[in-house]
């Protein structure tokens, strides 16, 4: 394993600092604040674009772990362009790292976790089935949070709040409960169950490792996740139910079957909380219900989409009307995509885009990517600029409150983390 490669000069030009401070920029809408430029990473695009595709040392627990399989080269330009905006809007206090499973690649994951982390199929290139790409994520999210801390995101996921204020200031502090933060869907009124595209940890974090351990013994030698709520492992629980506030809508298409192996890495976590271990104490219910720092994913992650039914082909229409300049129209469109943009930037912690599964092809994420689209996120005076713009240069002033989470006292299972519950 080659040593970690010396980053790029993380300091802006001086010419940068110059453009920046010269540019023009635009308002925020109500609730929100201009980032000063002395809190911003002001390389240009082109430099942080290079020095994402070149591997950098850890030096702390403020680490962004995003993950592409093909690279960040591949990447939809969309994708890539909300990466470096990650960047400038967090400025030089977080390490962002875009970790790939390329042969060979300076940013391979295998120069951050040793291959022990994984299964057979990961390691031998051999995984298959139609969400391979997902699974070879859920693979490597926990191992790289256990060893060295941070936060997991996925690369759609479009930031309008510092991460420090999305509980990582509340895991630093000693004087807090809160271990882990991030999103939950409700799946029962009143239950909820963490989703696995924000999570935010210190490094060596219990219930981290066992969540990985458990969804790397459901691989063993499978190469696909197809049955694995057949597994021993799995099998008592029951297959995932009609979310109660309209969570993933346009993946109901899928059958339960489909569902459950789809969200597989869910499900080991579900197996997690719901287990207290007789051999060393590990408490997951009362791990769950004390330490971990919750909000509505449906508020904070799925607003636009939740309001406009899902349908990536409604949102496109609204980013792409003409907020400003020639063109822009103030009509019934404009009314709505000013209203809703607005308030999704100001209220949303972030906007998740997320691809298609089971048929449905209208998913924004999908539209983007199409290479007719590809520069779709930042055309001039649109309201999906203002908000690429926004999402790196605009932060909310609101508090971020936190479910009150209920302790689970029903289908408590006292047995290992890795053991088999008898049927």
């Amino acid at each position: 394993m080659k040593p970690p490669a010396e980053p790029l000069n993380p300091e802006p030009t001086v010419e940068n600092r110059e453009a920046q401070d010269a540019a023009p920029r635009e308002r925020p809408p109500a609730g929100m604040a201009l980032i000063p430029n002395e809190k911003l990473d002001l390389r240009s695009d082109e430099e942080i674009a290079a020095w994402l595709q070149t591997r950098h040392p850890v030096t702390s627990e403020k680490n962004i772990w995003a993950f592409w399989h093909s690279g960040y080269a591949n990447m939809p330009q969309w994708v890539q362009r909300n990466i470096i905006n990650w960047v400038h809007r967090l400025g030089l206090e977080w390490n962002v790292h875009v970790v790939d499973h390329v042969p060979d690649s300076e940013t391979n994951i295998y120069h951050y976790v040793d291959r022990s982390f994984f299964p057979i199929a990961f390691n031998d290139y051999t995984m298959d089935g139609p969400y391979a790409g997902q699974h070879q994520a859920d693979l490597i999210r926990l191992p790289l949070l256990w060893k060295y801390g941070g936060i997991w995101m996925d690369t759609g996921t479009i930031l309008f709040r510092h991460v420090n204020d999305m509980g990582w200031k509340l895991i630093e502090d000693p004087n807090s409960q809160y271990e882990v933060a991030g999103f939950a869907v409700q799946t029962h009124p009143g239950r909820h169950t963490m989703l696995n595209g924000f999570i935010a940890t210190r490094a060596s974090n219990p219930f981290i490792r066992r969540w990985h351990d458990i969804y790397v013994a459901l691989w063993g030698e499978a190469t696909n996740s197809h049955n694995f709520h057949k597994h021993p492992l799995l099998r008592h629980t029951p297959l995932p139910p009609q979310p109660a506030d309209d969570m993933l809508i346009p993946y109901l298409r899928l059958s339960q079957e489909s569902m459950a192996s789809y969200v597989a890495h869910i499900a080991a976590f579900e197996r997690l909380r719901k287990i207290v271990d007789p051999s060393d104490g590990f408490n997951g219910p009362e791990y769950y219900a004390k330490h971990m720092f919750l909000t509505q994913s449906m508020k904070e992650m799925f607003y636009l989409s939740v309001v406009t039914a899902w349908s990536g082909t409604r949102q496109f229409e609204l980013l792409s009307a003409k907020r400003s300049g020639e063109g822009a129209v103030k009509d019934e469109t404009w009314q709505t995509a000013e209203e809703l943009i607005n308030y999704t930037m100001a209220n949303s912690s972030t906007m998740k885009l997320s691809h298609g599964a089971g048929g449905f092809e209208s998913m924004l994420a999908d539209i983007w990517d199409k290479e007719e689209n590809s520069q779709a996120d930042i055309v001039p005076g649109t309201f999906a600029a203002y908000m690429t713009y926004g999402s790196a240069h605009f932060d909310q002033t609101r508090e971020l409150e936190p479910i009150k989470l209920e302790l689970v006292t029903e289908d408590v299972q006292h047995i290992g983390v890795l053991e088999p519950v008898e049927m």
